[in-house]
């Protein structure tokens, strides 16, 4: 894989990972082709970044996927990467877990790379972080089942680094691609109103006491920033993965910021 001006085509690139990605890769001196999901790669590209997903209807995610990655490989591309989540792991309780899971299964299948996202940090308002900051304004702050669950986390300045060190070592085992150093959904929050200047009152609530308006809403077709599966996906995540693999490939993460 060459270090500097690859071709490569992305699915979602304006969304919030693939437009950081995008963004990254290009002043890094590479060629980034924005990607329709459902489009088959009508040229040569040294790699495909899927990063194209849905939240409305995970299952119809896999069925554009699987046609994505079937022409992917038809046209030649040999490497491979699909961006999938800490959320999915065998035994996980989101439906977006469970989608991410079976497009993994393919990948690997056609021995591609799936890197198990983290929890994507940065300064905006957009993504699942951009939706707790805008929860941390609140007076009242809910902490869905105490807030004790652990969070992996990465800085969105990280991503093009570590995923051209993934295109260069990646292999067909999912890749877990987060700092190792948990912080606690309590403790983001209170950081997010910290950073805000909010002088809120934090609630421990238990999770499916907020999960059942969501998903009320939902049902009366309401379109939702955060959705009832993301507050599914948020209490289940991978309890332990393994980082090992960023240590064997050189990828320096930078941890939570908490000031």
């Amino acid at each position: 894989m060459r270090a500097a001006g690859m071709r490569i085509a992305m699915t979602g690139a304006t969304g919030f990972v693939g437009g950081h990605l995008t963004a990254q890769l290009r002043a890094m001196g590479h060629d980034v082709t924005p990607l329709a999901r459902h489009a088959a790669p009508a040229e040569i590209f040294d790699a495909l970044i899927h990063a194209g997903w849905g939240l409305a209807n995970p299952e119809a995610n896999v069925a554009s996927s699987m046609r994505l990655l079937g022409a992917a490989k038809a046209a030649g591309i040999q490497r491979i990467v699909f961006i999938s989540s800490l959320s999915a792991f065998e035994g996980c309780g989101s439906r977006y877990g469970a989608a991410k899971l079976a497009v993994e299964k393919a990948v690997a299948a056609i021995e591609g790379c799936s890197v198990r996202l983290g929890f994507v940090c940065d300064d905006s308002g957009r993504g699942l972080s951009g939706s707790l900051k805008k929860l941390a304004r609140l007076p009242v702050i809910p902490l869905p089942g105490g807030g004790k669950q652990n969070l992996f986390t990465i800085q969105a300045e990280d991503l093009a680094p570590a995923f051209l060190k993934i295109l260069e070592h990646g292999d067909r085992d999912p890749v877990n691609l987060a700092h190792p150093e948990p912080v606690s959904l309590a403790s983001m929050m209170r950081t997010f109103a910290r950073r805000q200047g909010t002088r809120a009152v934090f609630l421990p609530v238990p999770w499916r006491i907020l999960w059942a308006p969501l998903r009320a809403a939902e049902g009366a077709g309401l379109e939702l920033k955060f959705r009832s599966d993301s507050l599914v996906s948020l209490m289940n995540q991978d309890p332990a993965p393994d980082f090992r693999r960023l240590t064997e490939w050189g990828i320096m993460l930078h941890g939570f910021r908490s000031l």
